[in-house]
């Protein structure tokens, strides 16, 4: 069986220090490192490194730079930065002569990033640079998430055997529970290893919970913090049935309603949830829609109201003097600073509310109004829309859920020996994170 286990894209890099590790704390003494914020065993992570992170989340979440939670996004990302440091250093200490990754891995895995913001790598690294966000750092995070999931399924995917009969069940319940009510389900998932640490991992969550009542994108968020194996893919799990998920979790979703979050703790950890969609018991269809975003960035990182205007003024002449949805896109392309996507096909029903209300109305072959958004202004061109049969999971999507869901229990008791053995110092504004870290 070949075992996939999708780790989370964390934050990732590099003053006075206090001290954790394994042995004894009390053998160092708090000293003051000028730009130096933290030490990873043998890796230093300075004041610009963190900074650098910190505008990339906030830049990826959707925060402006002056925001009040800055400190707590601040210190997120430090936790979050230590923890991707010693996985670092445990994939480079065990990786075969080859490497765990090749360099067109990491640059396929980031064209994948430019596409979930609207745009293709070239226009992704301008904005990028508008932002003033050093594209290294991404590359880097790319890089050590890969790596990271390389070594799990290395060390740990000999380990994982499902059985036959347990796959047969699995599939006999999921038929048998078809036509029941359906929830299409975002997740984040942060474990409590050791008793001692819930309250640090409680105190996460609930910053994780402030940024998102401040309107901060759930998916980005996922991906950046989460614990969950399908964190990469901003913690979607897609449509669940009553009893997938842990006891907890499912009688949360039967009270929550479409468009919200709620904190739950199971068996494991804490769980924050996103319930995206709900499906009424019997509903076997959804809406297919396949369409192209055609994205034109504004000059200015704040731009102001003639940027906009002559924009949106050009994007509509555009869209007026277009044919159909490909004239547009040819348009668009040769104009040479509109940002053309790759054609997205996507069920309605998975789609967020906000997006969902904006691509609904538009017909096949219909081209939309210009959408202003903070970095740029977006018109979708539809290019196709059909009703289909909703799909059952196959052999192979269970096969690989469960994989993946077994080896994320490695990974976390990985991570908790990690941390355990590692020598970290920590300046003294950040020293309550050692609670969390060690």
């Amino acid at each position: 069986m070949r075992n996939i286990f999708y780790a989370y894209i964390v934050s990732f890099v590099s003053a006075s220090f206090v001290v954790a590790q394994s042995n004894s704390a009390a053998e160092y003494q708090s000293k003051e490192y000028d730009g130096i914020v933290a030490v990873v065993n043998e890796d230093i992570i300075t004041s610009q490194d963190l900074e650098e992170r910190v505008r990339l989340m906030l830049f990826s979440i959707g925060e402006d730079a002056s925001s009040k939670l800055r400190s707590q996004i601040e210190r997120e990302v430090l936790k979050e930065m230590i923890q991707e440091y010693l996985k670092w250093q445990c994939a480079k200490k065990f990786a075969p002569r080859e490497g765990w990754v090749s360099q067109e891995d990491v640059k396929a895995a980031f064209s994948d990033v430019a596409k979930r913001n609207n745009l293709d790598c070239d226009g992704f690294c301008k904005l990028l640079e508008k932002k003033n966000i050093n594209k290294d750092v991404l590359l880097r995070q790319i890089r050590v998430n890969l790596e990271w999931i390389a070594y799990i399924n290395a060390r740990f995917g000999k380990f994982v055997n499902i059985s036959k009969s347990e796959m047969m069940r699995t599939m006999t319940l999921i038929k048998e529970r078809e036509n029941q009510e359906s929830y299409y389900v975002h997740r984040m998932f942060f474990p409590v290893s050791d008793a001692k640490n819930d309250a640090s991992v409680l105190s996460q969550v609930n910053n994780i919970t402030q940024m998102l009542r401040r309107g901060a994108d759930f998916s980005e968020l996922a991906r950046q913090f989460s614990r969950s194996p399908d964190s990469n893919k901003g913690g979607e799990i897609g449509w669940v049935f009553q009893g997938q998920l842990s006891p907890e979790e499912n009688a949360e979703l039967q009270r929550m309603s479409t468009g919200n979050f709620s904190v739950v703790r199971n068996s494991r950890g804490y769980v924050i949830l996103f319930l995206r969609s709900k499906r009424e018991a019997g509903l076997q269809k959804f809406t297919v829609a396949k369409f192209v975003q055609v994205v034109v960035p504004f000059h200015d990182p704040n731009p102001n109201r003639e940027e906009v205007e002559s924009v949106l003024n050009y994007m509509n002449e555009m869209r007026k003097n277009s044919l159909d949805c490909n004239n547009f896109i040819k348009c668009a392309k040769d104009s040479g600073f509109c940002g053309v996507s790759d054609s997205v096909t996507i069920a309605l029903e998975e789609v967020q509310q906000q997006l969902r209300s904006i691509i609904a109305p538009l017909q096949a072959g219909e081209i939309g109004h210009p959408i202003v958004t903070p970095n740029s202004i977006i018109v979708i061109c539809m290019l196709d829309k059909k009703t289909e049969k909703i799909p059952e999971p196959t052999y192979n999507d269970i096969m690989a859920q469960k994989a993946n869901e077994r080896l994320s229990v490695f990974a976390d008791r990985e991570m908790h020996d990690l941390n355990k053995k590692s020598n970290i110092k920590i300046s003294d504004r950040y020293g309550s994170l050692l609670s969390y870290v060690k």
